[in-house]
């Protein structure tokens, strides 16, 4: 008999759990308190993989393409522990033979729809309609990078991962109002026994891949396990497609993206955030002293740096003088230690006003802080992570507004996209160094943009939430937690992404207002 859940623990429904990503998920939520109920078709399995993780979590039969099965086990969940805090929409297939749409049969179309799309949905639905009435729950669908880019002779598959992510869009918009988040994990390739059954087959060549993945191998089921917990456990984020590919989404060459695989972890060491004497920066400094790091702020502002607690190291720095960026990296390897994380977090307020008012001097202000200066520091760390041979992280922090067009801020605009393909290049570049590269995107952060404010810019403030699903600004703790989770081993397989943590921006959503919930 099953021991009921400690009060802090989560209840966390995952299904196709009896193996694979499903199995490492499990033991990845296990192992983080929570109570885990596994489902899958293979009822002997999925109560033996239960039983082997604890005796206070439970394994149920459940086919994903049978409505009414899952309706029953779900409502059966929620009588048992009085909520579900958490699914995991992982249970799919992949068609059987690569094969020609013309070849396809359709039957074999259909059950693909049956499992992944339709069985994401009513388990959604079902899940969603809980976690609506207890005001609070985390759905993580897993999609995969073939929505993202045709696979040859798998077009029905690729198009039924694709309707996941705009199923995911849509549910984080209706459902935010309601403290419901649901996003989309997308895998590359992964080590599972699917792969590994049709490689035996003859179906499947694992050089061909490793040769596509900057990282130049495929994905432990551990791996993209902890890229769910991450995502199912970020508060800000909504709507958002999280990719765990190795860098293939980043690769855009026709070559061979990789020559050698790499692990993805490195050596600790040294912590550099630029720009880490105020606003978001000093918020990631914190975070990273908080967990025991050696951390080194390097920033333009003297009296801010001045102002630095004692728990830290604080340089002047131009972070646009090249020769000055190298030497400084160089003496924190000798009298610090080597540098094994960089945040890139230096910015520039780009002043809102007419564009054809502004002047050269002005627009490259801002671009050369917050693009030549990010280049200039992850060159300098690269090359001495890469001399090391322990290889290393790269986080570029990015606006949530610098993603798109803005009116009359032309430079941040332009910052935000070059950062972004920055950002894809170097993972590519550099993944052969086992230098990981990724940014964040953040959206408008609470207690930096709403502290001094007029009356006016208060109520523009309010229109910014009204815009936001979730209808509140982000804190700097959902910001420096995605700074970490992507700096750390945990993130072996992520690289070149941007991880949108941002009300506004992780959706894909129509223009106009959500309501608010008062519990948000």
């Amino acid at each position: 008999m099953s021991v009921p859940p400690a009060p802090t623990s989560r209840i966390v429904i995952i299904t196709g759990a009896a193996a694979g990503i499903g199995l490492a998920t499990a033991r990845a939520f296990a192992d983080a308190g929570d109570t885990v109920v596994l489902t899958d078709l293979d009822m002997s399995a999925v109560e033996a993989r239960a039983t082997a993780l604890g005796n206070r979590h439970v394994g149920l039969a459940m086919d994903v393409s049978d409505e009414a099965m899952v309706i029953a086990t779900i409502a059966a969940v929620a009588m048992r522990f009085g909520r579900i805090d958490v699914l995991i929409n992982n249970a799919g297939i992949v068609d059987p033979n690569a094969s020609k749409v013309l070849d396809k049969p359709i039957g074999e179309v259909r059950r693909l729809i049956g499992v992944n799309v339709d069985g994401c949905y009513v388990a959604a639905r079902e899940a969603g309609r809980i976690m609506i009435q207890q005001g609070s729950g985390s759905i993580v669908n897993l999609s995969s990078g073939a929505a993202l880019s045709a696979l040859p002779g798998r077009t029905p598959y690729s198009m039924t991962k694709a309707a996941i992510l705009g199923l995911t869009d849509a549910l984080a918009c209706e459902w935010a109002a309601s403290g419901v988040r649901v996003n989309a994990v997308l895998p590359g390739y992964v080590r599972t026994e699917i792969l590994a059954s049709l490689e035996r087959a003859g179906k499947f060549d694992p050089s061909v891949v490793r040769a596509a993945v900057p990282l130049g191998r495929m994905a432990e089921p551990e791996e993209i396990a902890a890229a769910i917990l991450h995502v199912a456990g970020a508060r800000h984020m909504t709507g958002a497609a999280f990719r765990a590919d190795g860098g293939v989404a980043a690769y855009g060459g026709r070559a061979a993206a990789s020559s050698a695989p790499v692990s993805g972890r490195a050596r600790r060491g040294t912590v550099l955030v630029t720009g880490g004497a105020s606003g978001i920066g000093a918020a990631v400094a914190d975070h990273f002293v908080r967990r025991g790091a050696k951390v080194v702020v390097a920033d333009g502002d003297r009296h801010a740096v001045a102002a630095l607690p004692g728990d830290r190291t604080g340089i002047i720095l131009d972070l646009t003088d090249e020769d000055a960026v190298e030497a400084a990296v160089a003496e924190i390897a000798t009298t610090i230690g080597p540098v094994a994380v960089l945040v890139n977090a230096a910015s520039v307020d780009d002043t809102v006003r007419p564009t054809i008012d502004r002047s050269l001097t002005d627009f490259r202000r801002t671009f050369d802080t917050g693009l030549t200066a990010t280049m200039i520091a992850a060159r300098a760390v690269a090359r001495a992570m890469a001399a090391t041979g322990h290889g290393g992280a790269i986080v570029n922090l990015l606006s949530g507004g610098a993603t798109g067009g803005i009116s009359r801020g032309p430079a941040n605009s332009a910052v935000g996209a070059a950062v972004t393909m920055l950002t894809k290049s170097l993972a590519c570049e550099w993944a052969e160094h086992n230098i990981r590269v990724n940014a964040v995107v953040s959206g408008h952060v609470e207690v930096l943009e709403a502290a001094g404010l007029g009356l006016a810019d208060q109520r523009d403030l309010d229109q910014t939430r009204g815009r936001i699903p979730l209808w509140r600004l982000g804190d700097p703790a959902d910001i420096t937690e995605a700074v970490a989770f992507l700096a750390s081993d945990a993130a072996s397989y992520v690289t070149g992404m941007s991880h949108a943590v941002a009300g506004p921006y992780g959706a894909s959503v129509a223009s106009g207002d959500f309501v608010r919930a008062a519990d948000i």
